[in-house]
């Protein structure tokens, strides 16, 4: 939020937080601190590889390094989902997936922009780097909204749809179509492959550009990490949703199987008090068990 104030503001909104003490980078620098031993090593594995493959082979061998990484993003993809719900609430003909990729996109501009000034010596913002947040947000918002269509055609729910959306969206029938494991691998690719990888990418080459550093730097780092956390955000959330999904429809059926009880407890009532009762009660035998 900070960072879409430094966009209008040249910076001044970033330098103005950190004269009252806030400071970010320093934050983060000190939160480091508080993992434990072991994450810490394993943070530094993946901090030292090089290039995609490096990377992904330590995150893969670190797999704390990848929940870490979700971790990490979740207030992000709140706070975007947030901005979605209020694009929803001001234009409800917006649809969901949309107005959770505007959010993404907006969120993401702020994010690039902040970090972008962090780096300057002045903590003001070039016109360049401005430049070069309000592209990496339109990116992050192009592939948000790919990733959320790429989803929708799949039956599936995208995380971030369904933040904005207060609940899942998807087809149920579509969904059941799919099973469980196929639902979590499509899930993780939709997110992993077509959101979270190109979004990496080219928030990388944005930061480089604005930042006048070569295009290609930390550009396969930054994709094999946005690749994993996305594969384990959306495969993760389909997983949840499912178990959920299930433990729903057993509690509609216990709730269905109580009604149909009651509903013959009463007509059985109904019957003991007809003159059948009286007049054949062995007929009115046969019809309460073959009712029951």
């Amino acid at each position: 939020l900070v960072g879409l104030a430094d966009i209008v503001t040249g910076g001044y909104a970033g330098k103005a937080a950190e004269a009252v003490g806030v400071r970010f980078k320093d934050a983060q620098q000190f939160l480091d601190t508080l993992y434990s031993d072991p994450q810490q090593r394993a943070n530094a594995a993946v901090k030292e590889a090089d290039g995609f493959v490096g990377t992904l082979g330590a995150m893969l061998t670190n797999p704390s390094t990848i929940a870490t990484a979700v971790g990490e993003s979740a207030p992000q993809m709140l706070g975007g989902a947030a901005i979605g719900r209020g694009l929803l609430a001001a234009a409800p003909r917006v649809a969901p997936w949309l107005a959770a990729a505007l959010g993404e996109g907006l969120l993401g501009a702020g994010t690039a922009a902040e970090q972008s000034r962090q780096d300057n010596d002045g903590g003001l913002l070039t016109a360049r780097q401005t430049f070069a947040a309000m592209g990496s947000g339109a990116g992050t918002a192009l592939f948000g909204a790919l990733g959320g269509r790429v989803a929708q055609r799949l039956g599936l729910d995208d995380i971030d749809t369904a933040l904005v959306a207060r609940g899942l969206t998807a087809d149920s029938a579509s969904a059941a179509k799919s099973g469980f494991v196929s639902a979590v691998a499509k899930s993780g690719l939709s997110e992993g492959v077509f959101e979270e990888l190109p979004q990496s990418i080219q928030e990388q080459v944005w930061q480089n550009w604005g930042n006048g550093r070569p295009l290609s730097e930390g550009v396969g780092a930054a994709a094999a990490q946005g690749l994993l956390a996305g594969m384990a955000a959306g495969g993760g959330f389909q997983a949840v949703g499912r178990v959920a999904e299930r433990f729903g429809a057993l509690d509609r059926e216990a709730a269905d199987a109580v009604q149909r009880e009651e509903q013959l407890k009463e007509a059985i009532a109904q019957a003991a008090q007809s003159k059948l009762a009286d007049r054949s009660p062995e007929q009115l035998q046969a019809f309460v068990a073959e009712a029951s």
